[in-house]
C-alpha cells in the first residue's frame, strides 16, 4: 500500500465510516477519519441506482478525509455471511483440510458451496495423529455475489480494494489485545439493523452470531409507543435510553423487551462457548457500534450478565493526536470496525 497507509471502510446501513492509519512507525498512527450518512436503501439493495448512490457517498467521504492512497480494506456485514467453528474434525494435513472444510461447510451454508468463497483459520491442531487427536477450524463462507457487489461499489468510487474481511474479525482486531494475558471477551456490535456477537480469546474468534435486532427496532418501538415521529423518537432514545429514573421509567419499560432479546442471545453465546471451552471462561464484554452509547446500557448489561462490561475503545493500539483524545473516546464505539480494518497488517 502507498506509503504504508491503510484505509478501513465500514459501509453500514445507516452510516459509512472511514479510518486512515499510517503504518510507518512501530505503532499505527491515525491520519484522519470521518463518517457520512448512508443513502437508503443503500448497500443492502441490488439495484444499480442504489449502489451508485453508495459509491457517490463513499467518494464524497474520501474527498473529505483526503487519504494519501486509494487502497482500501472493506468489511462484510456479519448478517450476510456464514461462519462456524468446526470442532469435530480429526487430525488432518493441510491438503486434507481443504477438502474436509468443503464438506463441513455444506452443513451450515444454506446455498451451493460453488456459490461462496471459503476461508478458514486453524484454531487448534493436535501435535500428532492418534485416536484422540483433533483439528478445530474457524470457517467463513462469503457469497460470491455479495463480494462482487462490494467490489463494484468500490471500483465505482475509484478505490482499490486490497482485502475484504468480516466486520467482526475487524472489530476483534481493534478491541481485543491479542496478548495471552488478555481475557476472553464477548464483543457485542450493536448496529442499526442487526446485533453481532463474537467471542475472542488470545486473538482467535471462537464463536460468532448475528441477530436481526438493532437500533432501528428501538427507535420504532419508541415512535409507536409514544406516537412520535422517527426523528423525535431517535432523540429520546439517545438522551434517555435505559435510564430507569427518567420519564418515570416509561422509556425504560418500552425499550427493555427489545434489549432483553440481545441480552438473552448474549447469554446463549456465553453458555454455548463455555460448554465447548471450559478453560476459556468469558471475563469481559465490550459493546461497540452506535448502539453501544445508549444511556444506561452498560449498567443494564452488567446487571444482567454478571460480567465486566465496557464501551469499545478502538484507539488503544493507535497513536492519536492528544488534542483529539476526548472527542475520539466518545466516538470510539462507532469506529471499531473501520479502525480494525485499517489495522490489518497484510
Amino acid at each position: 500500500m502507498a506509503s504504508g497507509t491503510k484505509i478501513g471502510l465500514d459501509i453500514g446501513y445507516s452510516s459509512i465510516k472511514v479510518v486512515v492509519l499510517s503504518h510507518k512507525d512501530k505503532v499505527p498512527r491515525l491520519l484522519s477519519l470521518g463518517h457520512i450518512a448512508a443513502p437508503q436503501p443503500g448497500i443492502v439493495s441490488e439495484a444499480d441506482l442504489d449502489l451508485d448512490a453508495v459509491s457517490k457517498s463513499i467518494s464524497t467521504l474520501i474527498d473529505e478525509v483526503k487519504p494519501p492512497t486509494r487502497d482500501v480494506v472493506v468489511g462484510l456485514p456479519e448478517s450476510r455471511i456464514f461462519t462456524r467453528v468446526v470442532y469435530d474434525l480429526p487430525f488432518l494435513s493441510d491438503d486434507e483440510l481443504g477438502q474436509a472444510i468443503r464438506y463441513a461447510a455444506e452443513e451450515f451454508v444454506p446455498m451451493p458451496i460453488k456459490d461462496v468463497n471459503l476461508y478458514y483459520q486453524v484454531l487448534f491442531r493436535s501435535p500428532k495423529k492418534d485416536a484422540k487427536s483433533r483439528t478445530v477450524v474457524f470457517v467463513v463462507a462469503a457469497p460470491k455475489l455479495l463480494i462482487a457487489k462490494y467490489l463494484k461499489v468500490l471500483t465505482q468510487a475509484d478505490l482499490r480494494p486490497v482485502a475484504i474481511e468480516t466486520e467482526l474479525i475487524a472489530a476483534s482486531r481493534s478491541l481485543v489485545s491479542f496478548s495471552t494475558y488478555s481475557p476472553t471477551t464477548l464483543i457485542i456490535q450493536l448496529g442499526a439493523s442487526t446485533t453481532d456477537f463474537a467471542i475472542v480469546s488470545e486473538g482467535l474468534i471462537l464463536l460468532t452470531r448475528s441477530i436481526a435486532t438493532g437500533g432501528i427496532a428501538l427507535t420504532r418501538i419508541i415512535a409507536q409507543s409514544f406516537n412520535f415521529e422517527l426523528v423525535q423518537a431517535e432523540e429520546y432514545k439517545k438522551v434517555y435510553g435505559l435510564l430507569e429514573d427518567q420519564l418515570e421509567g416509561k422509556l425504560y419499560r418500552t425499550l427493555k423487551p427489545i434489549v432483553d432479546v440481545i441480552v438473552t442471545e448474549a447469554k446463549r453465546m456465553i453458555q454455548a462457548h463455555e460448554t465447548q471451552n471450559k478453560q476459556r471462561l468469558i471475563k469481559r464484554v465490550v459493546l461497540s457500534g452506535g448502539g453501544a452509547q445508549l444511556p444506561g446500557l452498560v449498567r443494564y448489561f452488567t446487571d444482567n450478565l454478571g460480567l465486566e462490561v465496557q464501551e469499545a475503545d478502538p484507539w488503544l493500539g493507535i497513536t492519536i493526536d492528544p488534542n483529539l483524545k476526548n472527542k475520539l473516546a466518545v466516538e470510539g464505539p462507532h469506529y471499531a470496525v473501520s479502525a480494525g480494518l485499517a489495522l490489518r497488517e497484510e
